[in-house]
């Protein structure tokens, strides 16, 4: 609707990085079993559009569409999906300095919501300890993130990472 706005002619009006990150948190409330493959064709068009700044909230908006998409083996394989090429791309597209803690942390909640069964998350454990080193690399670990990667991990995983910590957050 903005886009036809600007095109007729009101060179005022315009989408941004505000009103599509605003369309992005509204998907990712939906309860669409297709969201996460709608943020990510949101997110496709944001990047088409020099005007448009795309930044973390973006990239974790798309994450939370992917984290909380119910549906289909089919539905949730490709959220999963669409989760690491879009956190493989909010790695790449941010500065090291750049504060991702909640970003990573939406993506441990993807995992964590996308693969609740111990057999299904020891098949991405290899994903989840990559992501948690880099987050590590980045000094982006704080109590919260600690307990959406304990969710996330294999037990098997959670161990050989932390040990037997009886202190660890839940």
């Amino acid at each position: 609707w903005m886009t036809q706005l600007s095109e007729d002619g009101l060179i005022d009006v315009y989408p941004n990085e505000f009103t599509y990150n605003s369309l992005l948190t509204a998907v990712s409330r939906n309860k669409d079993p297709n969201k996460a493959t709608k943020a990510l064709d949101t997110l496709r068009f944001m990047q088409s559009d020099r005007r448009v700044k795309i930044n973390s909230f973006t990239y974790t908006n798309v994450l939370n569409a992917c984290a909380y998409t119910h549906g289909t083996p089919n539905v949730v394989n490709t959220a999963l999906r669409i989760a690491i090429i879009v956190l493989e791309e909010a790695i790449e597209n941010t500065e090291p300095d750049d504060r991702l803690n909640i970003l990573f942390g939406a993506f441990f909640q993807a995992c964590s919501n996308l693969m609740p069964l111990e057999k299904d998350k020891a098949k991405i454990e290899k994903v989840v300890e990559a992501v948690f080193y880099k987050c590590c690399d980045r000094g982006q670990v704080d109590a919260k993130l600690l307990s959406q990667v304990r969710k996330a991990c294999s037990t098997q995983l959670f161990l050989r990472m932390f040990g037997d910590s009886k202190s660890f957050p839940n």
